[in-house]
């Protein structure tokens, strides 16, 4: 990062920014960022950072945790070197998290830019299909990862089978010359610890003494030989892993160059949502770009200042303005407007949002900085001439698509002098078309900006009454420095004050009385100002409320009005379906004359409008003719449902059935809203068989009927109960398409991956 912008303490965002991403190199890449000032480029930063902040708005989780750089491994195997079993399987889990992220992007829009980075990702997958056969997730070499070493692995596991059973049958009939009843291991053989008396009885070799020197370590001569094949097949079983991890270093160092830039690519996308979760917690914006040479910052705040204590401000620079002069109190706030317009600009051309309410920014070609102390010991530099040297640099470098930040224009010598350079360089300013954005305490320097239609004076408000800034940016003003309404609050003896408003008065000219008679009636102003747009801000404060209430009322009439309606429209229903049953249980009491009675009320009844019989659906409540038995039609095949009656189903024509009216809403409305953001896991590690079946049956049906294609369900592994009782049920849940154990990544045999029809 460019020294100068340390100054505006660019360097402290960037270090927070970067505190944001979980990859070392994405930290490193942010820290060390030069602000650029290319048009293009700056788009291309706000744009991504945008949409990026705009998927989490959206709550897309996209993690970046377990992404590391495995750049050293690939140079490793490029260099013909073998990789380890564990190196192996750190190059595969890295291959898994970009295969993951891909996977994830390839859902999203197409327009969107930042689907460049993954698109750009080169996947593989023959390669580390081979990995994954032939590595277990402990990095070890799988046993069946060849036939050969399957082979090789059978013939030792039954010669060392053979051996111990040989062993113990030794033991056994030799228990007299052994020392201890135990088999020993010396070089992987085995060899028996007999005593000093019978070491020459069974011949063989002797591979040392005991601690106490009273028996050998002795292989019997009809050991060696099963020994030796014992060996020969642990040597064989060790050249075949060699071979294999050989194998496929050898396959690493193929795609050891597309795999650098895939980590490149997950790099960088995690700088920019390292940027976007910035935004997103501090609650900040990305400005609009603009060709005009102009600035409109609206509720700016310093990003670095505790956001309880920080005041915003609106700031802009437009034409016929060409820049600002800020006079003021010390300690009033100059320095933090000027450095909160310089920093945001700067954060903005690196896509990193801002905290404001709205504000637009056009391209400038660079922002030159002077700002605090830039005494240089090493050079011999007074505060004076190390400042006059860097406002010469700016001067020689600045053009009309600059910016120029000035913290207290010259300062450190003869305040006569300072104010005569101080309009100088203001002049040259001028001629050069720079925008610029200055403070300072001279009044010459105040008079020069009040008199010149291209400077927008302004000032950092004092409250008189408690002698204290009040941090507000005041357009249009003239802020006195107040140093000795300051001074007052910390001397004890205030005949010090006095004596110096003495002097103070003594020295003062018609101008300077003008000037404060101007100063004062601006300040007067202003507030009268401030005061009638918060009156104006709370007006329009209860007239949102007033219609937000109304609207609310309105929308909570017409929705009661509809529950209503719908209800009496299903009580109707039922009352109707009520007198026909009634109506067919009096028929069928064969009494002729309330028959006849019935009849002569029907001919009199007006001819019912024929319906069409309604078409049934999953999901309607029916009723069954043949029982009268209220369910709800959960399949439908043919001229045949499936309908679900109490937890049991059963098939009935459709021709059988009657659609039964609803009293509610939908439920499968109900249940969208009601679960619309239903998780894609449940965790039910610890809870007992009888809860869990309970609580994942429930949550199933919520992240069925919000449409989910597959969700995980967490049990641990333990003693296998909990996993076996969760699988029956899902087993028997119609809506399951299909579950099966996690991979590696997502849990293993720890986790059911449960998918629905």
């Amino acid at each position: 990062m460019t020294e100068i912008y340390k100054n505006l303490d660019l360097d402290v965002i960037q270090e927070s920014v970067g505190k944001l991403t979980p990859i070392k190199e994405s930290r490193l890449f942010i820290m060390s960022e030069e602000v650029g000032f290319n048009p293009l480029q700056i788009r291309k930063n706000i744009k991504e950072t945008a949409e990026a902040m705009k998927l989490l708005k959206d709550n897309v989780n996209v993690s970046f945790d377990g992404i590391y750089n495995i750049n050293d491994l690939l140079i490793k195997a490029d260099k013909g070197m073998v990789l380890s079993g564990p190196e192996l399987k750190n190059v595969l889990v890295f291959h898994n998290h970009c295969e993951r992220i891909v996977k994830q992007f390839s859902k999203f829009d197409e327009s969107l830019s930042i689907r460049d980075y993954p698109d750009s990702v080169n996947l593989n997958q023959r390669v580390f299909e081979k990995i994954e056969r032939c590595v277990d997730n402990s990095g070890a070499i799988k046993e069946d990862a060849t036939d050969r070493l399957k082979t090789i692995l059978s013939d030792l596991d039954r010669a060392e089978k053979d051996l111990y059973n040989r062993a113990h049958t030794f033991i056994d009939k030799h228990g007299d010359s052994l020392q201890e009843p135990s088999i020993f291991m010396r070089n992987d053989r085995i060899t028996f610890l007999i005593k000093n008396s019978d070491k020459n009885k069974y011949q063989g070799y002797t591979y040392g003494t005991s601690s106490s020197g009273l028996a050998f370590y002795v292989e019997p001569a009809s050991f060696i030989e099963a020994n030796n094949r014992k060996v020969s097949l642990m040597q064989d079983r060790e050249d075949e892993i060699e071979r294999i991890l050989r194998e496929l270093s050898y396959l690493v160092a193929s795609i050891a160059e597309e795999y650098k830039e895939n980590f490149d690519s997950l790099m960088r996308l995690s700088v920019i949502f390292a940027k976007a979760e910035y935004g997103r917690r501090r609650n900040a914006i990305l400005p609009e770009l603009q060709e005009e040479l102009s600035f409109d910052f609206e509720s700016l705040c310093h990003p670095l200042i505790d956001e309880k204590k920080v005041v915003s401000n609106s700031y802009r620079l437009k034409a016929p303005y060409q820049g600002i002069v800020i006079s003021g109190s010390n300690t009033g706030g100059k320095t933090v407007s000027l450095k909160a317009i310089g920093l945001s600009i700067l954060m903005s051309y690196l896509g990193i949002p801002i905290i404001a309410e709205n504000a637009r920014i056009p391209f400038y070609r660079n922002v030159y900085v002077d700002i605090d102390d830039n005494q240089s010991i090493s050079d011999s530099l007074s505060t004076f001439s190390a400042h006059i040297q860097n406002i010469n640099n700016i001067l020689n470098q600045t053009d009309d698509h600059c910016l120029v930040l000035i913290d207290e224009l010259i300062s450190g010598t003869d305040p006569k002098e300072a104010q005569a350079i101080s309009l100088a360089i203001l002049d040259k300013l001028k001629e050069k078309g720079s925008s610029f954005i200055i403070t300072t305490h001279f009044d010459d320097i105040k008079k020069y900006s009040y008199e010149d239609e291209k400077i927008l004076l302004s000032s950092v408000g004092f409250n008189m009454e408690t002698l204290s800034p009040t941090y507000k940016y005041l357009e249009d003003s003239i802020g006195a420095s107040n140093a000795l309404e300051i001074a007052s609050r910390y001397f004890d003896d205030q005949s010090i004050i006095e004596n110096a408003r003495g002097y103070l008065q003594k020295n003062k000219s018609e101008h300077d009385e003008l000037m404060d008679r101007l100063s004062k009636q601006i300040e007067e102003t202003q507030i009268e100002k401030e005061k009638l747009q918060k009156e104006k801000a709370e007006a329009e404060k209860q007239i949102k409320e007033f219609e937000e209430k109304n609207a609310a009322f309105d929308a909570e009439k017409e929705k009661l009005k509809k529950k209503y309606l719908d209800e009496l429209n299903a009580y109707i229903e039922e009352v109707k379906l009520e007198a026909l049953e009634k109506l067919e249980s009096i028929k069928e009491t064969k009494n002729d004359q309330v028959i006849r009675e019935i009849e002569k009320l029907e001919e009199k009844a007006p001819e019912p409008e024929k319906e069409e019989k309604p078409v049934l659906k999953v999901g309607d409540n029916v009723r069954i003719a043949e029982n009268e038995q209220i369910g709800v039609i959960t399949q439908i095949s043919k001229d045949k449902a499936s309908v679900s009656v109490r937890g049991l189903t059963v098939k009935v024509k459709l021709s059988d059935l009657t659609l039964m009216p609803k009293i509610k809403k939908p439920q499968a409305k109900v249940i969208a809203k009601k679960y619309s953001r239903v998780p894609s896991e449940i965790n039910l590690v610890g809870s007992r068989v009888e809860d869990a079946l309970v609580e994942m049956e429930e949550y199933l049906d919520k992240a069925n009927a919000s449409r989910m294609s597959n969700v995980k369900v967490i049990h641990g592994i333990g003693t296998g109960i909990l996993r076996k009782a969760l699988r029956q049920r899902l087993a028997k849940l119609s809506y399951v398409k299909t579950f099966k154990d996690g991979d590696y990544y997502d849990g293993g045999s720890a986790v059911t991956i449960v998918e629905f029809k």
